[in-house]
């Protein structure tokens, strides 16, 4: 079977460089997967978790925060904003922010010019502790 090589990178580095087995990603319109000779597309990604599978017996986990993920030939990759391991997460600090930006959202209507951006950071760090936990 053959395999997709993989690129995840953010702005100041790459996260992962190398050939898997399958991938998912949280796109904006849902979860979604590929897998070696998956059809050519780019998309916009969401705040999410990215699974890498390596092999049976290998899998890693990345927490990604915006970004685009394309598909061709047999080569996948994935420009985020951000990207942590679980290693990297500090979950007093992600849910001190959650509760932060929770508290900012029950004070704003959604019309509000800043509710949008302030939606975006709380489902960040609630997805973050989600992922980290």
């Amino acid at each position: 079977m053959s395999n997709l090589n993989c690129s995840i990178v953010i702005p100041s580095k790459k996260i992962f460089e190398g050939e898997v087995e399958y991938i998912s990603a949280p796109g904006i319109v849902g979860e979604f997967g590929a897998l070696p000779g998956h059809e050519k597309f780019i998309t916009i990604l969401d705040i999410g978790t990215i699974s890498v599978k390596i092999n049976d017996s290998d899998s890693r986990e990345f927490f990604i925060v915006d970004g685009y993920f394309e598909v061709s030939e047999d080569k996948v990759i994935i420009i985020a904003e951000e990207a942590y391991t679980k290693d990297e997460i500090d979950t007093s600090k992600a849910a001190q922010k959650a509760e932060e930006y929770k508290n900012k959202l029950s004070s704003l209507g959604f019309n509000d010019a800043d509710y949008k951006k302030t939606k975006h950071k709380y489902d960040k760090y609630s997805k973050m502790l989600k992922f980290a936990s």
